[in-house]
């Protein structure tokens, strides 16, 4: 199985967890086996999803050098012109971003992370559900990050 494990992630210690995971997973789900004959190939379906469950994690990884962040660090203690134009970007950026947003989301998004409220008090204080004003904020979120995303890729065409 590890050779397998190792052949879809062309990395030892990723294959290595992924056979621990498969097997966690398999022994604490064994009750779902229907035919022991096929058990093999339920093990080896149970780690191909869990690569694919991976892969799609990482995809939206984001790696940082240790170099990098220290070197931001250092910067962001000293006078940088470009660090305050980068951050000042930024913060354009977002505010509109937030300035695009549907009133429905923007309201709950705000009392969330600009004044610090609970979900139930927003749910209170807007006179709706709390699963609403979660949905509500959760797609915010997404839509903030597509935009931000989509700016960011604009910026980079442009350049």
């Amino acid at each position: 199985m590890l050779g397998c494990a190792y052949k879809l992630a062309r990395d030892r210690d990723l294959a290595e967890d992924l056979v621990q995971e498969t097997f966690y997973y398999a022994l604490k789900n064994f009750h779902q086996l229907r035919d022991q004959a096929k058990c093999k190939y339920w093990l080896f379906s149970i780690l191909r999803n869990l690569f694919l469950k991976t892969v799609e994690k990482r995809k939206n990884w984001v790696e940082i050098e240790f170099d990098a962040v220290c070197e931001s660090l250092h910067d962001s203690n000293q006078m940088n012109p470009e660090h305050d134009f980068l951050l000042k970007e930024l913060k354009n950026n977002i505010q509109f971003a937030l300035d695009t947003l549907d009133e429905r989301l923007k309201f709950p998004v705000f009392l969330f992370y600009f004044e610090g409220r609970a979900y139930k008090e927003i749910a209170d204080i807007l006179n709706i559900p709390m699963g609403t004003v979660m949905s509500r904020i959760a797609r915010a979120k997404v839509y903030l990050k597509r935009e931000l995303i989509k700016g960011q890729s604009l910026r980079a065409q442009s350049e």
